[in-house]
């Protein structure tokens, strides 16, 4: 399952340049080789996760994480460790990279990573509003040392996820409860375009959150 990336192709018609560097893609990246390396079967298993899990356990109050996949999450408490670990890795190191939370390209993505890890904390694990941007420091503890610019940018960090959180919060616990009422009541698997509009006209809940919540 190797991919040789040789060649760059500016438009759909257009000629296959040869880019300046040349590699093989083999799927190995950082979380795959550690757990090869500490012997794990999950990269969740591993040091890089695990520190962060028990952060967000202390800061959400949930039970402990315990490696449950599937349907054997019954209450979905580990799908939420994963979840908001991943999202909060994510969010620091792309924030300190220049990227923003916004409404269009990539500032959209954060922003919507963002919003996914706030819903399945506060949804699931039962958090109150603001951990999220606590947990940037276990982020930088774990990380920090190889992402030096983790270091550098803890402060705009904290403060973005702090602000982009509290503004998301005012809207998502009416709109979830009004969206699982909905849910509810849907025949044929189809939540109708009138509900999504009426989520976000009536409590600001967002379209594509109405999606990705449906699709779930």
């Amino acid at each position: 399952n190797l991919v040789f990336i040789q060649f760059n192709r500016e438009r759909k018609d257009g000629p296959l340049k040869p880019l300046p560097s040349k590699h093989v893609d083999t799927g190995m990246g950082l979380e795959r080789l550690t757990s090869v390396l500490q012997n794990k079967m999950s990269n969740y298993d591993t040091d890089i996760f695990l520190p962060i899990f028990d952060d967000i356990h202390k800061a959400t109050g949930a039970r402990p994480y315990s490696g449950k996949v599937g349907q054997d999450d019954v209450d979905r408490v580990d799908t939420a460790y994963r979840v908001v670990a991943d999202h909060i890795r994510t969010l620091s190191i792309a924030i300190a990279d220049g990227s923003l939370p916004g409404n269009e390209g990539r500032g959209h993505v954060i922003r919507r990573i963002l919003r996914r890890a706030v819903r399945f904390g506060k949804e699931i694990l039962k958090a109150d509003e603001g951990f999220l941007n606590r947990l940037v420091n276990s982020v930088i503890r774990v990380m920090g040392d190889v992402f030096i610019e983790l270091k550098e940018h803890e402060k705009k960090i904290t403060e973005i996820i702090e602000e982009e959180e509290a503004s998301f919060c005012k809207t998502l616990e009416k709109g979830i409860e009004n969206f699982w009422k909905a849910a509810q009541a849907v025949q044929e698997n189809t939540l109708s375009g009138e509900i999504a509009f009426d989520l976000w006209a009536t409590f600001g809940f967002p379209i594509d959150l109405t999606q990705l919540m449906a699709e779930e």
